[in-house]
């Protein structure tokens, strides 16, 4: 319905996000970041002219700083791409700040793909661990795979998708992740919690859950883990 074409230069962008603060008032939302970098927004501008009824113009951006803190790249999808902008948000992580942890960041967003689609078979190694830490709702050592049948069962559209990502290394990483979806009687339910994943290679060996709020405790344990060997 509307597309702003290409902004080609800071001149072009500082213009084109002049002329929406001079608009009418626009209210942002951050849906996602990655790194220090990246971020993708949810942007909506009401209509300011009353000639044209009431009505308001809504997209996804995500924006890209450089190392200077200035804006190196603004990319617009329309609100119901979310799946395309995630895509595009993840791809220019991996390009960028993610590179060094490529192999990394690549199982991460695998695994995520295969939630989305409920595919809850996927490869792992013979001894993974999974543990939830948990305190409202947690399953028992060993139990996630049976965890997420039932939450498929209950909500059978539930989708997840990582909000922000703390740690990112070799091992593994530290994600907060929003989860939404609706139950078979029509309640609609979003809840957040943070997720530690390490890699054997591309596959998983372990998963640890903890609650929102724990995102200290999450980050002591994966440091914990990622921490080289004492040597004799």
């Amino acid at each position: 319905m509307v597309n702003t074409g290409f902004w080609d230069g800071r001149d072009a962008v500082i213009a084109n996000l002049q002329a929406l603060a001079e608009g009418a008032p626009t209210t942002w939302a951050v849906i996602a970041t990655r790194g220090e970098r990246l971020a993708l927004t949810r942007i909506c501008t009401p209509n300011s002219d009353p000639r044209y009824g009431e009505f308001s113009v809504e997209m996804l951006i995500i924006a890209e700083i450089d190392t200077d803190e200035r804006i190196a790249a603004q990319i617009a999808f329309g609100v119901d791409d979310v799946d395309a902008a995630f895509a595009e948000l993840d791809a220019r992580y991996l390009a960028g700040e993610a590179a060094a942890y490529s192999r990394t960041w690549s199982a991460v967003t695998q695994v995520q793909t295969a939630y989305n689609r409920h595919e809850v078979s996927g490869p792992t190694t013979e001894d993974w661990v999974n543990i939830d830490h948990r305190r409202a709702r947690a399953f028992a050592p060993g139990d996630m795979m049976p965890y997420i049948r039932a939450t498929y069962d209950v909500a059978p559209d539930v989708q997840g998708h990582i909000e922000a990502v703390h740690r990112l290394s070799n091992l593994g990483t530290v994600i907060t992740e929003v989860v939404t979806g609706t139950s078979q009687e029509g309640f609609d339910a979003e809840w957040r919690e943070i997720g530690l994943f390490a890699f054997a290679g591309e596959l998983p060996c372990r998963f640890e859950m903890f609650d929102e709020e724990d995102l200290d405790a999450a980050l002591a344990r994966f440091d914990e883990l990622d921490r080289p060997p004492l040597t004799q």
